[in-house]
């Protein structure tokens, strides 16, 4: 059920751009269940235009973004998010999965129950292992730089040293024994060690691992995730994650922690496809969720 700033924002985007919104759903803070009282909107919907604009050269929009007030919308063109679903794309399918829903469509929902597991197992452990290696290293790991560049990914912090590895070796390889530099010889890369940016790294990694172990759509509401499959994860990486989605839903996202994980409890290997590629989801269902959607478009019947 959306509230009233959300519902204004949806028919705001639909005069803006001249489209139906046949669904909305929230893919933030607050289907994750980590928002705190000043969290915004953000809201993925799925539009569709008039069935004549698809058959011209410039007519079709595959997505539209807009900022209504407080309302963050990333729109999907059915038919692109049709692609991305066949695709086994993990942003598609935590929408199809997200628990807060604002517009729904009835066919959405058939969808969703005929292809919401059939996705690739290695498509979303990729992309959660990706994200958590990313974000580690952008915004958590020490950076040490040597005239501008990025020279040592640090290991460890000491008071007067640092345990590193060369860049180059990416932070995924140990085909080099880790060096040591003293403390000062190096500038010293920005960091971003908050609450959120920690509770981003966690999330990916433990959702990575349920995936890999399970082949199964991890819960987005993350609290629930750990209460239901916390134990199948380290209790102390675990402990602190659940410490972070406290903090975060108290308002405090932005509080600086110091570096809560180490390089080697975020690094996840690679896997086999042969064991966990799998599953395809099936065209021709999408295609008639494609078909629902436009029809309902031209006879005006999109649910509000």
């Amino acid at each position: 059920m959306a509230n009233s700033s959300v519902t204004a924002a949806l028919e705001t985007f639909e005069a803006r751009h001249g489209v139906a919104v046949v669904a909305a759903r929230d893919v933030g803070s607050r289907a994750l269940n980590l928002a705190d009282a000043d969290s915004d909107y953000d809201v993925t919907v799925l539009f569709a235009q008039h069935p004549l604009e698809y058959a011209t050269l410039d007519g079709y929009e595959t997505s539209l973004d807009d900022a209504v007030g407080d309302v963050e919308c990333h729109g999907w063109n059915v038919r692109r998010f049709a692609e991305l679903v066949v695709d086994s794309n993990p942003t598609a399918f935590e929408f199809l999965h997200s628990p807060l829903r604002y517009r729904e469509f009835e066919p959405l929902k058939r969808l969703e129950d005929d292809v919401g597991d059939s996705f690739a197992p290695i498509a979303l452990y990729h992309h959660y292992r990706s994200l958590a290696r990313r974000q580690y290293r952008k915004y958590l790991q020490g950076r040490l730089l040597e005239d501008g560049d990025l020279a040592y990914l640090v290991l460890d912090e000491r008071d007067d040293e640092y345990l590193v590895r060369p860049a180059g070796d990416g932070d995924d390889r140990d085909d080099h024994d880790p060096l040591t530099v003293p403390a000062g010889e190096y500038e010293e890369g920005a960091t971003d060690r908050t609450v959120k940016r920690h509770l981003y790294v966690a999330r990916a990694v433990l959702y990575a691992m349920y995936v890999r172990e399970t082949h199964a759509f991890p819960t987005l509401d993350f609290p629930r995730f750990l209460e239901e499959h916390g134990e199948r994860f380290d209790p102390e990486f675990v402990e602190r994650t659940r410490d972070l989605v406290e903090r975060k839903r108290r308002g405090e996202g932005d509080a600086v922690v110091g570096r809560l994980f180490d390089p080697g409890e975020v690094r996840l290997s690679a896997i086999d496809p042969a064991e966990h590629a799998g599953r395809s989801v099936d065209r021709a269902r999408v295609d008639d969720f494609v078909r629902e959607a436009l029809r309902a478009f031209f006879d005006g019947h999109h649910e509000n």
